[in-house]
């Protein structure tokens, strides 16, 4: 009788030892983040390295379909309005833009006041990629102006 109770201890003893040594071996896989915030630093320059425009915020990749956004778009020393662009899937799709002026925020990496642009959109289709675009207009005193800009691409994570 004694030795039945040994036996029944010692065998749930040595189910106890097991199940945590099964669970110490297991490798531990890290969950998987629900979003994916990326910063957006982009800034167009004209002649003497003068910023002309600048957009300054975040991307937020929420699944394989959609994006959130928010960034401020600034004019600085562009001829004319600042232009920033949204586009998904290299540029296949305008999913918006916006053109300022001066905006109505004041931020430390612009001169003057930028404004604030944000939006959730879901594309309905698998988003590949986003690609945020800045662009201004460098005069150069002498009646020629041209367009300068430039882009980043941000890879979607969940495709």
């Amino acid at each position: 009788m004694l030795s039945d109770i040994l036996r029944r201890r010692t065998t749930r003893l040595l189910t106890v030892v097991l199940a945590l040594l099964a669970a110490v071996a297991v490798p531990v896989v890290p969950a998987h983040s629900a979003t994916t915030r990326v910063p957006i630093f982009l800034e167009v320059r004209g002649d003497n390295n003068q910023k002309l425009s600048g957009i300054y915020g975040w991307i937020e990749f929420n699944d394989s379909t959609t994006y959130t956004y928010q960034f401020y778009l600034c004019r600085e020393s562009s001829y004319s309005a600042a232009g920033g662009y949204v586009l998904i899937n290299d540029r296949a799709t305008t999913r918006a833009s916006y053109s300022l002026n001066y905006g109505n925020t004041d931020i430390a990496e612009c001169r003057y006041p930028a404004q604030l642009y944000g939006m959730t959109d879901y594309a309905g289709s698998t988003v590949t990629n986003v690609t945020v675009e800045v662009e201004g207009v460098n005069f150069n005193g002498q009646n020629q102006a041209t367009w300068k800009r430039r882009s980043s691409t941000y890879d979607n994570p969940f495709n």
